[in-house]
């Protein structure tokens, strides 16, 4: 059970971002379809499970592939980027809470030990995921249980139909993102392990989306906030303290995580380290520009579209390899 564990903690942790914990994410593919967005965020959560479960099976030959195919490697390559500006927007936007003297300061501290972190690493990153994301997920759930009386209004959704389109979406956006964690980890599991690994990765999940969307649900003025959730605790102190340093610490372990990723991937391009890593930290830092809560809404969607390329083109790759494979044995038995 351990080992089950553990590949629930990096899974989560690769799922739960800056854009998960502050709520913007799940406003923009969940809550905002009013009612109906709890069916949304039930279908996300069962395709999310044979998504873990069949990548974590096969994970290694479909990374493999990826790895050796440049315009794969490439859409991989866009959608970091845009997660990892995202990150830097999701920090700077916690550093607005300080006057600008701070906020700068701030700011290029963060420069300074996001290239420090792409250029020398950070050994055990993996394991300090792996410890992290268990405080955080606790303490981000307490906030949420505290707050579910928050709030007397609803939602009433708008547009609801598309729903059914961005819970696909919201799954091949992060799945297209974990191919390497599942690729990693399902060498590590036997079949049995495999299916309790994806079945709590989903279910808690589920249980999170489903928790956050109902204080959503409830606080419908917060949709159009930076971090809706950040915005509807602001008024207890505590909760407010709790909040910002779980987003904070979401935001700074994926940011790591997403340059050594950023940095790998651009290797296969560019042949000068120290230009791949300025351009590693500096590309999505300038991107991070557009804000936090329009790389959500609008750039996200299209990255999930890269998502369902990614998957597809793989799963295409994988049982075409596995028929070869299957078509030789039948052949060499006939002969034999």
């Amino acid at each position: 059970m351990i080992k089950v564990f553990v590949a629930v903690s990096l899974i989560f942790g690769t799922v739960v971002g800056s854009g998960f914990l502050s709520g913007n994410e799940i406003v923009v593919f969940f809550s905002r379809f009013g009612a109906l967005s709890y069916l949304y965020i039930t279908l996300a959560s069962v395709l999310m499970f044979f998504a873990f479960y069949y990548f974590l099976r096969h994970g290694s030959k479909v990374g493999e592939f990826i790895q050796k195919n440049k315009w794969l490697n490439f859409l991989i390559l866009a959608i970091s980027i845009v997660f990892c500006a995202s990150m830097f927007a999701g920090i700077k936007n916690l550093f607005g809470y300080f006057d600008s003297g701070v906020y700068y300061f701030l700011v290029v501290m963060l420069l300074l030990v996001s290239l420090f972190v792409t250029a020398k690493g950070i050994g055990g990153l993996e394991r300090a995921n792996a410890v992290l994301t268990p405080i955080f997920s606790v303490i981000f759930l307490i906030v949420i249980i505290f707050s579910l009386g928050k709030g007397d209004g609803s939602s009433s959704g708008s547009f609801a139909w598309a729903g059914i389109i961005y819970a696909p979406l919201y799954v091949s956006l992060n799945v297209s993102m974990s191919v390497f964690v599942l690729a990693k980890m399902g060498e590590k599991l036997n079949k049995k392990q495999t299916f309790f690994a994806s079945l709590f990765s989903s279910l808690m999940l589920f249980g999170f989306l489903m928790i956050c969307n109902v204080i959503l649900q409830k606080n419908p003025n917060s949709f159009s906030g930076e971090m809706p959730i950040l915005d509807i605790v602001k008024d207890n102190r505590i909760l407010f303290i709790f909040e910002y340093f779980v987003i904070l610490i979401g935001c700074f372990t994926t940011l790591f995580s997403l340059l050594f990723t950023i940095n790998n991937t651009l290797k296969n391009y560019i042949k000068n380290n120290l230009f791949c890593i300025f351009l590693s930290v500096f590309l999505p830092f300038i991107i991070s520009s557009i804000g936090f809560s329009e790389i959500i809404s609008f750039l996200y969607p299209i990255c999930s579209i890269f998502g369902i390329i990614i998957i597809l083109f793989s799963v295409f790759f994988l049982e075409k390899t596995d028929k070869i494979i299957h078509s030789k044995r039948k052949h060499t038995q006939n002969g034999s």
